[in-house]
């Protein structure tokens, strides 16, 4: 489910940064004379799901370094 522009309700292709302003290419335009000063929601999620992977991939690294050692009593009840 895409966000919804905050003027029609259209499909929305931009947001103000760190707010929750959407707005769609034509409510863009007409509201905000330089686009290149929002970012471009496609951009937004593609950076948020990059975080994401990069957040899951510490966490299985960090789970599988805190694994225990075995110790000499281990050892001697797998013998």
């Amino acid at each position: 489910m895409g966000k919804k522009c905050i003027v029609c309700d259209a499909e929305a292709t931009y947001k103000i940064k760190d707010t929750s302003d959407y707005y769609c290419q034509e409510c863009a335009q007409e509201n905000f004379a330089d686009l290149s000063l929002l970012v471009k929601v496609e951009e937004e999620a593609q950076r948020l799901k990059t975080f994401v992977e990069q957040k899951a991939q510490r966490s299985n690294a960090s789970s599988a370094s805190k694994a225990e050692p075995s110790t000499e009593k281990d050892l001697e009840d797998d013998a």
